[in-house]
């Protein structure tokens, strides 16, 4: 947990600074709502994962974001 600040907050921050245009984002949260999703997919999110995770599942889904592919569908 982030305090005074959650992962959608901080991806908006961090998508202002051109430094990380190309660096893949994976939201891993328990927030499993569509709206939460598409808010993800709208501020620039790579991936989006809702606990429980598997961890195999989200090391694979990593490997695949480094090699570019966008993981969040709208």
């Amino acid at each position: 947990e982030m305090p005074r600040c959650d992962g959608l907050e901080f991806l908006s921050r961090i998508q202002k600074d051109s430094s990380f245009d190309q660096l893949p984002i994976a939201m891993l949260t328990s927030r499993g709502a569509d709206k939460h999703r598409q808010m993800a997919l709208q501020l620039g999110a790579s991936g989006y994962f809702t606990k429980p995770y598997l961890e195999e599942a989200l090391l694979e889904a990593a490997s695949r974001m480094l090699k570019g592919e966008k993981l969040v569908i709208a």
